[in-house]
């Protein structure tokens, strides 16, 4: 089947705008990681200071939760959600919640509100959420435990607070700003969950300040006697190696795809089958005459100066049309026909007999070719 031209044209359409929703979402998926604080990005909004200072501190007990299956085990003690790009699936949510009432400790921490963070869905399974404030640049620590190393004032640089939805609190305010809680902790079951409004003091920026890298020291405290301290990079993006239909369903290449399939499916469709009768060409209705097949031949002839074909041809017809209904032998000459078709019908012999001796003359041009057959119309009258 050969390939029509607005059909290549709607393929690379489509291929065209694949390339670019594929450009764009690894724009945008380069961007947050920018912007967000992973443990992977060596800018100032990211968290490879702190992850490589955490590993001096207790080496071989530092890890990252990335391009494995989301899940946390009893040896690790420590979970840092910093910032997280990718909300928190209902499953995933299931996991950290039993992980932390089984011992587990759990620092979250994020500068948008409820519900835009994404770690709204988890954030809510602790009865927590994230209001706005006036933008605040420090935090006083209020509670014993942000004091060894002893820690005066916090850098956040941050416009929401913390808030509890429980009916009756459990949040403890660890450091505030204007009575607005901007580091709280509570108990959950055997664990413990410590929020922050903020993702200053966990960035390669926000760790130049002594204040930040002591708040570090202090929420090492929490974490259990040689267990590992693991940072979220799966809601980040850093996820494992997705098979083919993870591929088509969740990335702008598999859309496309599935998107130019549906479309060629429906072209072909379309083109394949007829909702009305074919209307049919002009050059079919208008189909020529006998007079039209007739000229032409005519005119073919005399450009090419067939005369003696044509005068053949008439001196055939006319010996047919004269002998036929007689049954009179065509392949007899000339006066044998003559004599034979006398003794059946009235005709004068010597003009028919002259007439087709006359029509093979070879120097017989239009107009002796034209007085000949008005001669024989009248004979066979």
């Amino acid at each position: 089947m050969k390939l029509r031209l607005e059909l290549v044209l709607l393929l690379a359409l489509i291929i065209g705008l694949g390339v670019i929703a594929a450009y764009y979402a690894d724009q945008r998926g380069q961007q947050a990681a920018g912007i967000r604080t992973t443990s992977f990005s060596s800018s100032d909004d990211g968290a490879l200071a702190l992850y490589r200072w955490l590993e001096r501190i207790v080496p071989g007990r530092v890890d990252r939760l990335a391009y494995r299956p989301f899940a946390l085990s009893a040896a690790e003690g420590m979970l840092f959600v910093l910032g997280p790009t990718e909300r928190y699936e209902p499953a995933q949510v299931a996991a950290v919640t039993e992980w932390v009432r089984d011992g587990g400790v759990l620092v979250m921490a994020d500068n948008r509100p409820s519900p835009r963070s994404t770690l709204s869905p988890l954030l809510k399974a602790f009865d927590l959420e994230l209001k706005i404030i006036t933008q605040t640049s420090t935090a006083t620590p209020v509670h014993p435990a942000l004091g060894s190393p002893p820690l005066t004032t916090l850098p956040v640089h941050t416009a929401v607070a913390i808030a509890s939805t429980a009916p009756q609190p459990a949040l403890a305010p660890l450091a505030v700003a204007d009575t607005h809680p901007i580091v709280a902790g509570q108990r959950f079951g055997d664990g413990y969950v410590i929020v922050v409004s903020s993702l200053y003091p966990f960035t390669n920026d926000g760790l130049r300040q002594p204040e930040s890298a002591a708040f570090m020291l202090n929420l090492l405290r929490w974490l259990p006697l040689n267990q590992k301290i693991v940072f979220d990079e799966f809601h980040h993006g850093f996820v494992p190696n997705a098979d083919l239909r993870s591929l088509l369903l969740n990335h702008p290449f598999g859309w496309a795809i599935l998107y130019g399939v549906a479309v060629i499916g429906l072209y072909i469709l379309a083109g394949s089958r007829r909702f009305v009768r074919p209307l049919p060409l002009r050059s079919e209705t208008a189909r020529r005459s006998s007079v039209e097949y007739i000229d032409s031949i005519a005119g073919m002839l005399r450009r090419t100066r067939q005369i003696s074909y044509a005068a053949e041809h008439y001196r055939h017809m006319l010996r047919r049309r004269l002998g036929q209904s007689y049954g009179i032998p065509l392949t007899l000459d000339d006066a044998a026909f003559v004599d034979q078709l006398a003794t059946i019908r009235p005709a004068d012999q010597q003009q028919l007999l002259r007439l087709l001796t006359d029509l093979r003359r070879p120097d017989l041009d239009e107009a002796g070719l034209l007085r000949l057959v008005a001669e024989g119309d009248q004979l066979m009258r």
